[in-house]
């Protein structure tokens, strides 16, 4: 294991040339890149930025924000990720929570960062200083030639905000050492960046830990190069990938069905060059996955499950299994790196086929919630990160997702669980998206409800698919309501993950 700052060494010595950074307007080798971060950290330590030190960066997916990140680990520094779609308020908080005095910002994010300043300047007395993109950024570059690293594996290398999906973002702490454990999972069980001539692409936002820690850390460790799309664009994905020789990327569920539904996987420059496709934050079944094996013949498919907190990585399947009936609507087995243990509300592990909370050991995890004690205990609980996820596993170790502990319904006494309605909802041929939600309900408790998103030229009314679902699911499982929307409808998260607080509050179904 090595620190980032180790790794800046040792690859600006083993691949001087190759190319380790690429976007729409720059292009860096391992050798420009090693010397622009030695130059950015003196930077930073000259303005006073000592080990452990929050330095923020408000970028969106740029060679700038990379850069930053790179950067930052040299001065020993910790990159802050704060998220460009926030609020000036949010911003302001996160701001105001990590207590950065330097923050690192795009052009284009600046008239959010300074709303934000401005909002801090109301109650606070100090206010970061903003290192603008362009003259000012370029000028906090210093010196040459190699920076003494001044951290360890314990060190603290990145906060990263967690999604929000279900509640207030929370910044995770994860460690040098973290990061190498959790690439290492990676390189070792996914082959991300092992490839020969590895090119992957980045579409997923650097500010979550999907991009930073599962595609930008690895391929940087491993030497192979990573291309980073200033957004997700089917024109965009198809260019990239033709242009740049792009040899694997991560996309989440409903960006792989949005690229399948139209027809970019048919594409020839997607057809030659692309070996292998990641997916996690949500599952694919057999129709999707047996036509992506249909449009992309040639191309592996991976699957992850993991959160922030783990590292981000907990199981994976690998493409010997995507397309094996025994394991479909599986997330899969631990990477080499990751222990999982299903355990009951007292803690106790429980017996394969028994529904239990999925619990974390190994060294990926984060080290805690910045600045929140009482969470990161909550967190941690008998040597375990629990994770809030409800799963179970069979006979031969692989575990099934049933939902999250906040997301389960209780309807007339029983347990039902989102996950499970949403998953058999995929099953039919003309569902694209499902979102499977509980609403109050003065006889039942809660109601089982559905939103659903259907495939392009094809057609299904409620009642096909509650026929559709009495065989596959108990009666009680079946949603009373189905409501039908467009896939551009449906209220995301910066990291494209359906929010479903939103998404009730949107349909008057309450929060």
């Amino acid at each position: 294991m090595r620190t980032i700052g180790e790794w800046i060494r040792l690859n600006h010595r083993r691949y001087p040339t190759r190319e380790a950074l690429v976007d729409g307007t720059s292009r860096l080798t391992f050798g420009q890149l090693a010397e622009r971060a030695w130059g950015l950290g003196r930077g930073l330590r000259d303005a006073g930025v000592r080990a452990g030190d929050n330095v923020g960066v408000l970028a969106g997916n740029s060679v700038f924000n990379a850069e930053a990140f790179f950067g930052v680990a040299a001065a020993g520094g910790t990159y802050v990720a704060y998220n460009w779609r926030w609020a000036p308020a949010e911003l302001a908080a996160g701001m105001k929570e990590t207590g950065a005095k330097i923050i690192l910002v795009e052009e284009r994010m600046l008239p959010n960062a300074e709303e934000a300043l401005e909002i801090l300047g109301r109650t606070e007395g100090e206010v970061p200083h903003l290192v603008r993109q362009g003259a000012e950024f370029e000028g906090l570059h210093t010196g040459a030639g190699p920076l003494e690293d001044v951290t360890t594996l314990d060190s603290p290398l990145c906060i990263i905000y967690t999604g929000g999906s279900t509640g207030t973002p929370k910044g995770v702490v994860m460690s040098h050492g973290a990061a190498a454990a959790n690439a290492f999972n990676e390189m070792y069980d996914c082959g991300v960046g092992n490839r020969q001539d590895e090119r992957g692409l980045i579409v997923t936002p650097l500010f979550h830990s999907a991009a930073l820690l599962c595609w930008l850390v690895p391929h940087f460790i491993a030497g192979a190069t990573s291309v980073i799309a200033e957004k997700f664009n089917d024109e965009l994905i198809v260019d990239l990938v033709g242009r740049e020789r792009i040899t694997n990327t991560f996309l989440i569920p409903n960006m792989m069905r949005r690229l399948m539904e139209s027809g970019v996987f048919a594409d020839q420059a997607i057809r030659t060059h692309l070996k292998a496709v990641h997916t996690g934050a949500g599952l694919l079944r057999m129709p999707d996955k047996q036509l992506f094996t249909d449009l992309l013949p040639g191309a592996e498919l991976y699957f992850r499950y993991g959160l922030t907190e783990a590292g981000p990585m907990v199981t994976r399947l690998k493409p010997r299994d995507m397309l094996d009936p025994a394991v479909d609507g599986s997330i899969g087995t631990e990477y080499l790196l990751a222990e999982a243990q299903l355990q009951d509300p007292l803690g106790q592990p429980v017996a394969p086929g028994e529904l239990g909370e999925i619990c974390v050991k190994g060294p990926s995890l984060m080290t805690g919630y910045y600045g929140r004690t009482d969470a990161t205990a909550e967190a941690f609980r008998g040597g375990w990160l629990h994770t809030g996820d409800l799963a179970v596993q069979d006979e031969r170790g692989y575990y099934f997702f049933r939902d999250r502990l906040k997301e389960m319904i209780k309807t007339g006494g029983e347990n039902v669980y989102c996950a499970e309605i949403e998953q058999a909802l995929h099953l039919h041929p003309a569902v694209l998206e499902a979102a499977v939600v509980g609403v109050p309900d003065p006889r039942w408790d809660e109601e089982v409800r559905a939103v659903v998103v259907l495939r392009h030229g094809v057609s299904a009314n409620g009642e096909e698919l509650s026929t559709f679902l009495r065989s596959h699911l108990a009666g009680y499982k079946i949603p009373k309501k189905i409501v039908f929307m467009g896939a551009d409808q449906l209220p995301r998260s910066a990291a494209g993950k359906l929010v479903k607080s939103q998404l009730k509050t949107n349909l008057g179904w309450g929060a």
